[in-house]
């Protein structure tokens, strides 16, 4: 254990250094500043307003309705074990085995350069295991007993974290349609971790809010290379120019 969370805190900060050649579009700064500056949007409470806003109201109304929802699942679960399982598959290693293979393989089809290739991998490397050390720090001092009866690593749900960060990422990458069906599968995994008795609803909520926010920290740091696009029109033509930032 304390080997995997060394290498949650350390590999954020090798992974830059590892790809330092292959950002497109990053500003000519060194690759440890621009996963700094990723890091430093956590705080950027300008930029995080409305998501920190929700966490001030949120957060306390979860923890005083952690004893009704507890009580409302013993007596009526919302899934059966299968389907339940499936929650537990994606919010852990195997759905981000699958979404990392997915956006190496949606940029082989696009035909997108290599260094285009590793940039938005690196987006999800930097903003899953910063995800995951912060979830994991937290857990480690907070001690929380899980709902179930065993194990202090309630505070927060590492699942929910992991899959609304997916969320924010693939939403980023590939629009709004990718975007809705990925924070569909973040809630679907939030409710199973209720459902299974792992986490209370402060933990999931506590970790969707995590998430959200480490996922827009680094988002907001990826550069992806502009497109132009033109229309004919009747008297003449429109040109458009395109970036994600």
């Amino acid at each position: 254990m304390k080997c995997r969370f060394i290498i949650l805190i350390v590999f954020p900060l090798i992974w830059p250094q590892i790809a330092k050649s292959q950002y497109t579009g990053w500003k000519k700064e060194s690759c440890l500043s621009h996963y700094l500056s990723g890091l430093s949007n956590i705080g950027n409470l300008e930029y995080q307003k409305k998501v920190y806003t929700v966490g001030m109201i949120g957060i306390p109304l979860s923890f005083a309705l952690d004893h009704t929802f507890e009580t409302y699942i013993k007596d009526h679960k919302l899934y059966n074990t299968s389907i339940s399982k499936i929650g537990d598959i994606y919010g852990h290693r195997w759905g981000y085995t699958a979404v990392f293979t997915s956006i190496i393989i949606t940029n082989v089809i696009q035909g997108n350069t290599y260094r285009k290739t590793c940039s938005d991998a690196g987006l999800f490397m930097e903003a899953v295991l910063t995800t995951a050390a912060i979830t994991e720090l937290l857990k480690r001092n907070i001690h929380r007993q899980r709902p179930i009866g065993y194990g202090k690593n309630s505070f927060p749900s590492g699942h929910t974290s992991g899959a609304f960060t997916l969320a924010v990422v693939l939403n980023h990458l590939y629009g709004q349609t990718v975007g809705t069906l990925a924070y569909g599968m973040a809630a679907f995994v939030g409710s199973t971790r209720l459902n299974d008795k792992k986490h209370y609803l402060s933990d999931v909520f506590s970790g969707a809010l995590i998430g959200i926010i480490v996922g827009r920290s680094f988002t907001k740091e990826h550069y992806q290379p502009v497109t132009f696009s033109y229309r004919p029109e009747p008297k003449g033509f429109e040109i458009r120019i395109s970036s994600t930032l």
